[in-house]
């Protein structure tokens, strides 16, 4: 499913059941925030994260009560994913010195413990995990990871792009479809094996709830 189909699945399904939510999405990105993203990061972006930012440029995630993403996760606004990435490369040069770090010259999809130039936040939790898509080159360009500082990466990314995470996301919603599925059930480490996760409204809250075999 495209990016311009799960969308509105996702904004009508928060206008029905969590408006609140729906009033805090972004307007479209503008040509100009694009431009200055994909020069900031000096890399092509992904087709459907251009697509998803010509939708809406995030949320105005402090205020979302609840996660939007599984599992505990707030879409951003381009000046955020910048001010996120920032943030992650001087703590990564400050530890880890200038580089280059072994993780650079693998392709796209291989786990890092290390934070890359080539990362680009696209979702924040308040526990100050995130969401990152693989700008590095290869097969799985684009592909979206969980990451926290403190524990570094995923084992495998969680979604094969944003087009991917949004349809999870949307089916989720609408047909009441396990999200997470293709990452509970790949061959990743078992201490970071997750759960498939369903979206449950709880007195006004947007949470993911595991769903157990």
């Amino acid at each position: 499913m495209t990016v311009s189909t799960s969308w509105p699945r996702i904004a009508g399904w928060l206008a029905a059941h969590h408006p609140t939510t729906a009033t805090l999405i972004n307007p479209p990105a503008t040509a100009v925030d694009l431009r200055y993203l994909e020069a900031a990061v000096n890399r092509p972006l992904p087709a459907d994260l251009v697509e998803l930012l010509e939708l809406a440029n995030g949320t105005e995630h402090r205020a979302v009560r609840g996660s939007l993403i599984p599992t505990l996760y707030n879409l951003v606004p381009v000046k955020d994913m910048l001010s996120n990435r920032q943030m992650l490369q001087k703590i990564q040069r400050h530890i880890h010195g200038s580089g280059p770090w072994p993780g650079d010259g693998q392709p796209a999809g291989r786990p890092t413990t290390d934070w890359l130039d080539s990362f680009l936040p696209i979702a924040v939790a308040g526990d100050a995990g995130l969401l990152y898509v693989d700008l590095r080159d290869g097969d799985q360009f684009g592909c979206v990871w969980e990451w926290y500082a403190e524990g570094g990466g995923a084992s495998a990314p969680w979604w094969n792009g944003v087009g991917e995470m949004l349809d999870d996301v949307a089916g989720a919603f609408v047909d009441r479809r396990p999200a997470l599925q293709s990452y509970s059930s790949g061959a990743v480490w078992p201490e970071k094996r997750l759960s498939p996760r369903l979206a449950d409204l709880d007195d006004g809250y947007l949470r993911w709830s595991a769903v157990w075999d």
